[in-house]
């Protein structure tokens, strides 16, 4: 108990509070373009445009709180894509529509779109955490996500997969310590391999 609540306090109670309501809202917004009266992944929402806003609010007015809603509302977009990129089949409904125009993207473009906006989304997720303990927050945050969603949306290996490889590759490149935790993990596997072709 006294080491969950001293990593609670490495982050902050409130950021915590903020980043989850954030992430919830964020986890919703794409499908907001039926509330829009847009079609279905339109890409006014099935897109990193809003996050885009909110970075420049942010240049205008830095402060903990909206950093915390910023890191939580772009990893939820980036979570709601990857399931998006995973339909049942790449027709009608599962593509990326334009609006006004009324008119769906074709696959190989509405797919690559779906690959930038998760990129775009993650990368300012990970532009907004400062720290490694912030950084385990919201991983497992996502994580949870992808288990809790599982029979919702039927589906879970492909897209936590995909977000895992990700995030620990955008994550090697900031903090040290994911970078040195994954050539520990490596070096172990190597190790492990080489043990059992001595069998």
């Amino acid at each position: 108990m006294e080491i969950f609540l001293e990593y609670v306090d490495k982050i902050g109670l409130t950021g915590i509070i903020v980043a989850i309501t954030a992430f919830l809202v964020g986890m919703k917004f794409p499908d907001w373009d039926f509330k829009l009266k847009l079609q279905h992944r339109s890409i006014l929402t099935h897109s990193p445009l809003f996050l885009f806003l909110l970075m420049e609010l942010y240049k205008k007015e830095r402060s903990e709180t909206f950093r915390f809603f910023i890191a939580g509302f772009a990893l939820a977009l980036t979570v709601h894509f990857i399931f998006d990129f995973f339909p049942k089949g790449w027709s009608r409904g599962a593509l990326l529509h334009i609006p006004v125009a009324r008119t769906a993207l074709p696959v190989k473009i509405s797919k690559l779109l779906f690959i930038a906006s998760i990129i775009v989304s993650a990368y300012i997720t990970l532009k907004m955490i400062n720290s490694f303990e912030e950084y385990v927050f919201f991983a497992l945050l996502a994580l949870w996500t992808f288990l809790k969603n599982t029979i919702r949306e039927e589906k879970f290996f492909r897209p936590c997969l995909l977000f895992v490889i990700l995030f620990l590759f955008m994550g090697s490149m900031k903090f040290d310590e994911v970078n040195k935790n994954l050539n520990k993990s490596r070096k172990q596997l190597v190790s492990y391999v080489k043990d059992i072709k001595k069998w």
